[in-house]
C-alpha cells in the first residue's frame, strides 16, 4: 500500500537486463541518481541482479529481480515482470534496449494495469553487426510491438530519423533525448583517481575507451597507431572478446611496446584527463558516452563519422575532428597533426567543454521527467 506522500509522486519503473558494463547501463544509473525525488519515485527492475554498476544505484532506489538464474529461464522474466506491474502499479515504465523493450510491452499487456510505457533504443538500426538472427528479431519486435508503446526514445537525432524512415507507422511516437553526462561527478572522479604509474609522462598519450568488440573499431585504432610518425603511447581502456586479437594485431604490427591494454576501470577519468588525444574509432554507435566524457575533461577528440552520434556531437575542426570510417591512414594523419599542434589541441579541448554542457545530466533528466509526466497523464 502506497503512503499519502508516495501517492503524490509518480512511480517510475526503469527496466534493463542487468547493470553490466555499457552505455545504456550508465544512463540508467545517472537517471536514477538525478531523478527529482519530490515528484518521482524510481524503481529499478533487472532481469539479472548483477553487473559492475549495481553498486552505483542510489540506496533509496528499490531493486526488483526478475530472476533469470532461477528455474524457468527467460519465460520467468515475463511472469515476474507481470507480477511486479500488478504489485507495484507504476505510473510509467521506461525500458532500455530492444529485448527488454519487447518483454516490457508484453508484460504490461498481460498485467492489465494502466501504466504508460516508454521504450528506449540505444543504437543505430542501420549498419548494426549484431548478427542476422538478432537483427531480424529486433526489427520484428519494433514493427509489431512498439506500436503499443506510449513513446519511443532514441538517443540521437540521426537514430530518430532512421526510425521514422524505416518504421513509418511509429513516426509520431519517436523522440530524441541525448544520453546524460554527469559533468560534476566526472570532474570530481578525475581529481580523485591515480594513473601516474600506468601513464608516465615521457610521451604523449592517445586514449581509446569502450567495449572491445568489433563494432567499436579498436582494430582500426591499433592499425592507425602503427602509421603515426610522431612518438606517442596508446592506452586502450575496456574489456571484451576482441582483446587477444587486438594484442596479436599490435604484435604483428611491431607496436606492442607502445600499446597498453588497461582493462575495464570503474574510474577511467584520471586516465582520460591525462590524454593528449581521445579517439573514438567506432563502426556504429547510438550515442557515444565515452566521447562526451572525454570532452568534459577538455581532451581534444577524434571520432569516425559512424552512425549515429559523433556527427551530432562534434563539429569538425571546431570542437573535435571527424574522420571517415575504416580509414586508418586518415586517422593516423589526424592523430599526427594533433600531436604536433598544441594550439589546435587546446582550442578543440576548450570548445569541447562548452559543447558538452548541452548533455549535462540535470538538463537531460528534466527532459525525461517532462516525458514521464506527459505519458502518466
Amino acid at each position: 500500500m502506497r503512503t499519502a506522500e508516495e501517492l503524490k509522486k509518480r512511480k517510475v519503473f526503469f527496466i534493463i537486463g542487468k547493470l553490466g558494463i555499457g552505455g545504456a547501463e550508465r544512463v540508467v544509473v545517472r537517471l536514477l541518481t538525478h531523478l527529482d525525488r519530490a515528484r518521482f519515485s524510481p524503481v529499478l527492475v533487472l532481469f539479472e541482479k548483477e553487473g559492475a554498476f549495481l553498486e552505483d544505484v542510489p540506496s533509496d532506489v528499490k531493486v526488483l529481480d526478475c530472476g533469470r538464474r532461477k528455474a524457468g529461464g527467460r519465460i520467468r522474466w515475463i511472469g515476474n515482470l507481470v507480477k511486479y506491474f500488478r504489485q507495484e502499479r507504476p505510473d510509467v515504465a521506461l525500458s532500455f534496449m530492444w529485448f527488454p523493450n519487447a518483454v516490457t510491452l508484453l508484460s504490461r499487456f498481460l498485467s492489465r494495469i494502466h501504466c504508460g510505457v516508454l521504450v528506449s533504443e540505444r543504437t543505430t538500426i542501420l549498419g548494426s553487426r549484431e548478427g542476422f538472427i538478432t537483427e531480424f528479431f529486433r526489427r520484428q519486435s519494433i514493427s509489431y510491438l512498439y506500436g503499443a508503446a506510449d513513446g519511443i526514445v532514441c538517443n540521437s537525432e540521426a537514430n530518430r530519423r532512421q526510425f521514422e524512415g524505416i518504421f513509418r507507422h511509429l513516426g509520431d511516437r519517436v523522440v530524441a533525448i541525448s544520453n546524460p553526462v554527469d559533468i560534476a561527478e566526472i570532474l570530481r572522479l578525475a581529481r580523485e583517481g591515480e594513473s601516474g604509474e600506468e601513464m608516465p609522462g615521457d610521451l604523449p598519450w592517445v586514449v581509446g575507451m569502450g567495449r572491445l568488440s568489433p563494432e567499436k573499431g579498436f582494430d582500426l585504432l591499433v592499425r592507425a597507431a602503427g602509421l603515426v610518425r610522431t612518438p606517442f603511447r596508446l592506452l586502450i581502456l575496456g574489456e571484451g572478446k576482441e582483446e587477444k586479437a587486438l594484442q596479436d594485431l599490435a604484435r604483428h604490427l611491431g607496436i606492442s611496446g607502445r600499446v597498453v591494454f588497461a582493462g575495464f576501470r570503474r574510474n577511467p577519468y584520471p586516465f582520460l584527463g591525462k590524454a593528449s588525444i581521445f579517439v573514438l574509432p567506432s563502426r556504429y554507435e547510438g550515442f557515444p558516452n565515452a566521447l562526451v566524457e572525454a570532452m568534459v575533461l577538455g581532451v581534444p577528440c577524434v571520432a569516425t563519422r559512424c552512425p549515429t552520434g559523433p556527427e551530432e556531437i562534434l563539429t569538425d575542426g571546431v570542437n573535435g575532428m571527424l574522420v571517415p570510417m575504416e580509414d586508418a591512414t586518415t586517422l593516423a594523419e589526424t592523430i599526427d597533426r594533433l600531436l604536433n599542434d598544441a594550439a589546435l589541441r587546446q582550442r578543440l579541448g576548450c570548445a569541447a567543454v562548452e559543447r558538452v554542457m548541452d548533455y549535462d545530466v540535470n538538463r537531460i533528466a528534466r527532459r525525461f521527467e517532462a516525458l514521464f509526466k506527459e505519458v502518466a497523464s
